[in-house]
This record gives structure tokens, sequence and C-alpha cells, in this order.
């Protein structure tokens, strides 16, 4: 009986030798498993304060682009409207011009008139010149004045178009921004 108990004690003693290295593969799969997760939440974590930065930086990017956009937009409004008044100012001077030109055909054939009565009477004709040159120098200020108007007309709505690219490349940087933010 001696040799019986001897070897259910070995067998017993080995049963639980099993036992606790069933219970150390078990625990030692387990701690691998917690530094796993570990591992995962260190990186989520950093993921989430990577992606809460990167939305603020949006959202300050977006409220400058916002800001940019209104001051742009108020400024296109005042040139729109310094164009307005150009180019009511250049219809009025163009209705003008062509008054000048008329009377500056009216005086044309005056001119080729007298020349006819160029024998009857040149002090007549002298004095008519004299007239009809003063009338072509203001017609010739009145010219350089309208090209002058033209020009700063043109300049304006340069400056206007160039505006207006610069708030289309804003326009879409910003329509880019929202297409990436959702």
């Amino acid at each position: 009986m001696k040799t019986f108990l001897y070897w259910l004690l070995v067998l017993i003693v080995l049963g639980l030798c099993g036992i606790c290295a069933a219970q150390w593969q078990r625990e030692f799969k387990l701690h691998r498993r917690i530094d796993e997760l570990t591992e995962m939440l260190i990186a989520e974590n950093k993921l989430r304060t990577e992606f809460e930065e990167k939305a603020q930086r949006f959202e300050q990017e977006i409220s400058r682009i916002s800001h940019l956009r209104t001051e742009i937009e108020a400024a296109l409004l005042d040139a729109t409207e310094k164009v307005q008044m150009l180019t009511e100012d250049q219809k009025g001077r163009g209705y003008s011009l062509a008054l000048w030109m008329k009377e500056a055909a009216l005086l044309k054939s005056e001119v080729d008139a007298y020349k006819q009565l160029a024998g009857k009477g040149t002090d007549a004709i002298k004095e008519r010149n004299t007239e009809v040159s003063a009338q072509n120098e203001a017609i010739e200020k009145a010219n350089a004045n309208l090209r002058l108007l033209v020009g700063e007309r043109d300049d304006l709505i340069n400056k206007l178009n160039a505006r207006t690219k610069e708030f289309n490349e804003l326009v879409e940087k910003y329509n880019k921004l929202a297409k990436e933010r959702s």
C-alpha cells in the first residue's frame, strides 16, 4: 500500500505541476494580451490627439479664410461700385465727345466754306481760323482727358480682375479644405 500511496502522491504532485504550468502559460498569454492592448490604447490616444490638433488647425484656417473672404467680398463690392461709376462717367463723356466730334465736323464744313470765300475776305478767314484752332485745342485737351480716363478705367478693371482671381483661388483652397475635412 505504501507504493500505491507513493505513486498516488507522485501523480498528485505531477498533476499540480501540470496545473501550475498551465496557469503560468495562461498568465503569460494574458499579460502579453494586456501589453498589446495597452500599446494599442497608447497609439489610439496619440492618433486622437493628432486628429484633435488637426481639427483645431483646420478650424483656425477656416476662420482665417472666412475673414479673408469677407474682406475680399467687401473689396470686390467697392471695386464693382467704382467700375460702375467709371462706366457711367465714361458713357457721359462718350456722349460729350460725340457732340464735340459733331461740332468739329460742322466747324470743318464752315472752314471749307470760308476757304471758298478766301478771295472775298481774308481777314474774316484769319479770325475764323483762330477760333477754329482754339476749338481744335479744346478738342485735343478733351481727347487727352478721355485717354487718361480710359487708362484709369483699364487699371481699375485689371485690379478687379486680379482681385477676382485671388478670390477664386481662395475659394478653391477653402473648398479643398472643406472636402478634406468631410
